[in-house]
């Protein structure tokens, strides 16, 4: 038995499935799961930020503990889960533009705090 998944949202997984016959005939089995609460979104971003290894591109860096911050309904249904990694990118570049070139605060260099993520949900708006 050979076991394919498919992954999307589901409309345009429906166009995908429905634009190939063999597929209507064979792909039969759907699972569908709600998107991802603010709160959730909020627990993925700290486990990514507290569970890094090395190799990761934020490694090093740290929430403020003042970073805590509600996404849009429009945010979640267009990107759910996807919604964090993207965020952090551009938080992280809001923390480069924040900072004076003359930062020499290794904690400060290294902390994103809530400003950043709001800047980073911001640039995901537009």
């Amino acid at each position: 038995m050979v076991v394919v998944i498919f992954a999307g949202y589901s409309e345009p997984m429906k166009r995908v499935i429905s634009s190939n016959e063999g597929l209507c005939r064979r792909v039969t089995k759907f699972f569908l799961f709600n998107d991802f609460s603010s709160e959730d979104l909020a627990k993925i971003l700290h486990l990514k930020m507290t569970n890094q290894v090395e190799s990761i591109w934020l490694y090093g860096f740290k929430l403020h503990p003042s970073c805590s911050r509600e996404t849009t309904e429009k945010q979640r249904q267009e990107m759910n889960g996807g919604l964090v990694d993207p965020m952090l990118v551009n938080a992280r570049e809001n923390l480069d533009l924040r900072l004076s070139f003359d930062c020499i605060d290794t904690d400060e260099l290294l902390t994103l705090r809530l400003e950043d993520l709001e800047a980073g949900l911001v640039l995901l708006s537009q």
